[in-house]
């Protein structure tokens, strides 16, 4: 593994690590009066594109169709909490950190609802993390294009080869 790539894998592993904070004081802000309903408004629709099967690029498209799920909620979620209220910012932040936010019982609820799948989720989003990554790299980008045409191009024969 080069240097490139431990790097990569490294601040994917610090974002990862990361992830249950910042989720907790997204849902804190989503949930709290205070949170403006337009910027309540915008959470959803960014949500809405990433679970509906309409998409600028078709989901069946590897890599790439899940990438710009990615990419449009991280970019909703960045402007969600830069144009929160200071306060309410602060305020969900610090329980976030601490670990007292509502986020905390209810994907308890959730995962007690969903079961195993949830658990299936939760273990595979460091791989769609990590092919989001790579989408950013124009080579593996490229092989990544050429892999999936020939994989629809002769089906029974890529998966002999496997």
């Amino acid at each position: 593994m080069n240097l490139s790539s431990s790097t990569r894998y490294m601040r994917m592993a610090r974002l990862v690590f990361k992830l249950p904070t910042y989720a907790r004081m997204v849902w804190g802000i989503m949930r709290d009066p205070r949170t403006p309903i337009g910027l309540k408004g915008l959470l959803a629709a960014a949500l809405a594109y990433v679970v509906l099967p309409v998409d600028l690029i078709p989901d069946v498209i590897p890599i790439l169709g899940q990438a710009d799920d990615l990419t449009v909620l991280l970019l909703v979620l960045d402007l969600f909490i830069q144009n929160a209220p200071a306060e309410v910012k602060a305020e969900h932040a610090a329980r976030a950190r601490d670990g007292t936010a509502d986020l905390d019982q209810d994907l308890q609820r959730l995962r007690g609802l969903m079961g195993d799948r949830f658990d299936r989720i939760r273990d595979n989003l460091p791989e769609l993390l990590d092919r989001y990554g790579r989408v950013r790299d124009p080579d593996e980008l490229k092989s990544a294009l050429a892999s999936w045409r020939r994989q629809r191009s002769h089906p029974r024969s890529t998966k002999e080869h496997e």
